[in-house]
């Protein structure tokens, strides 16, 4: 999925021309902004060589990057993308969330104290199953629907996952 990476991010990665994909050139180019020639110093070649890959192979300037953004988020999601998407839809927003903004006792972080009552969990425990049957029918009902939600919810909470 595409996430917007800082120059930051970018100096720390490791690409190399022959990885510049048309997603990735999305990712880099349209989604974080970076310059040709920021793209092309980190991959040891030529500014003009990326500005060429770019307008030219993929077809990709200013006037038609919301275009591609959205070409390249209509792309499919990996299974580790997807179930994470899930999980963040099951999980998130929800009574989990809930218990998670209390504070923090010290004790509790000791494992012979329990950190959820009988009537906590089972209540998350009928919300996350409630959630995750109203995904699974989405799913058998309207596959597209279905899609663009984990998208959505990929794209808000889990970018920053571990994929």
């Amino acid at each position: 999925m595409l996430k917007k990476i800082s120059l930051k991010e970018f100096d720390q990665t490791e690409i190399t021309f022959d990885e510049l994909t048309y997603v990735k050139m999305v990712q880099l180019w349209c989604v974080s902004e970076l310059p040709d020639s920021v793209i092309a110093d980190k991959c040891g070649v030529s500014k003009s060589k990326i500005t060429k890959l770019r307008r030219d192979k993929y077809n990709i300037s200013l006037m038609n990057m919301n275009e591609h953004i959205e070409k390249a988020f209509d792309s499919e999601m990996t299974c580790r993308e997807e179930a994470n998407a899930i999980v963040a839809h099951v999980f998130r927003n929800g009574f989990l969330e809930d218990l998670h903004a209390g504070i923090v006792e010290e004790k509790f972080l000791d494992p012979k104290y329990s950190r959820l009552t009988n009537n906590e969990m089972k209540k998350l425990m009928i919300e996350c199953c409630e959630k995750m049957e109203n995904l699974l029918r989405l799913r058998k009902e309207n596959p597209q629907a279905y899609t663009d939600l984990l998208k959505l919810n990929y794209q808000f909470y889990c970018r920053d996952w571990i994929k």
